[in-house]
């Protein structure tokens, strides 16, 4: 997954003395996506200070019914954990841990569009056995009336011996992923159809989406009409850019499209996933923002406030209106 660019990101960011720590208090909200104010077509931080703030947040997913968002931290020690926030009445709760969680650490958190199962990838240890995985695993929880169930590893159809990251499940029950199982370093995108509730060997989806360069993080829509992805090939914007490409008329994809200036910058940008109710496309994005300097000398404060928010040195979740994607898809039906 958008690996290689972050990760030399941090190794340029010294590390010694950052403190990301965030003082939380009771959040009230009004209104959905956690009262967040809609974004127009340019793309906007989500939630910041709450969801976006100095933590390495990325990769988020809201259930249908938007009383809990689902998002992941990382840091520089290769730790990593999925979280949630849960919205009853107009009180947010802090970001509570998922009762699964594992020392191991788990990544790419994503939902069915029923909101009925939770996909995630990790290193956790397979079943019968004691050890840790040296890499990422797909693991699947389903929701009961007391809450999540016990993951199951998904098993070796759709796993690899290789990173396997951002499982996405379409409304047919089939999973887009990622995986470098082609070698080190490597990314392409896959499929995994479900058969009698066995996920089976994967395949590589064509030309159209994957190429030489690198291919990871998939969304796709829940009818399986476009797919959404990020690449570091050329002629894009930035370190990663998201990509869409359309169901064509013969069953497969039309050509990927990068999504503009707009959305990519120069910076990477990753993880997309689509709101519920399909009106707003969010994703994972490496920019460094540009917080406003004080006109007095600086005081420690002034450093704390702007080490500790969003978009100064870590990834953030951003937001957009959806409407992009139908703009895409109608030039791509009116190109020659």
């Amino acid at each position: 997954m958008k690996r290689c660019a972050v990760y030399l990101y941090w190794v340029l960011v010294p590390a010694i003395g950052l403190s990301c720590y965030q003082d939380r208090t009771v959040q009230k909200v009004r209104g959905p996506y956690l009262g967040q104010n809609p974004p127009g077509d340019t793309p906007v931080l989500f939630a910041p200070g709450i969801v976006s703030t100095g933590l390495d947040e990325l990769n988020n997913v809201f259930s249908p019914d938007g009383s809990e968002f689902y998002f992941c931290v990382r840091n520089q020690l290769g730790m990593v954990s999925i979280f949630c926030l849960r919205e009853t009445g107009s009180i947010l709760s802090e970001p509570e841990l998922l009762p699964f969680a594992s020392a191991e650490g788990d990544i790419d958190v994503t939902l069915s569009p029923d909101g009925s199962t939770l996909l995630f990838s990790s290193r956790r240890a397979l079943p019968g056995s004691t050890e840790p995985k040296l890499d990422n695993d797909f693991w699947m929880a389903r929701r009961s009336e007391h809450g999540w169930n016990t993951p199951v590893h998904l098993g070796a159809g759709i796993n690899s011996e290789s990173e396997d990251y951002y499982a996405v499940m379409a409304g047919s029950g089939t999973i887009y992923f990622s995986s470098q199982r082609e070698g080190p370093g490597t990314n392409n995108i896959y499929r995994s159809p479900a058969v009698n509730g066995v996920y089976q060997d994967a395949e590589k989806l064509g030309p159209a989406v994957n190429t030489e360069y690198r291919e990871f993080d998939p969304y796709i829509a829940p009818d399986e009409s476009f797919l959404i992805f990020a690449s570091d090939r050329p002629g894009g914007q930035g370190a990663s850019d998201l990509y869409v490409c359309f169901q064509s008329g013969d069953g497969g994809w039309t050509d990927a499209v990068n999504m503009g200036s707009t959305l990519n910058s120069a910076g990477s940008e990753y993880c997309p996933m689509l709101s519920p109710d399909g009106l707003f496309l969010f994703f994972t994005a490496a920019r460094r923002e540009s917080p406003t300097r004080p006109e007095h000398p600086a005081t420690y404060d002034d450093f704390r406030s702007i080490q500790n928010g969003p978009g100064y040195l870590f990834s953030d979740i951003y937001w957009v209106d959806a409407g992009i994607i139908e703009r895409l898809g109608a030039g791509v039906q009116d190109a020659p």
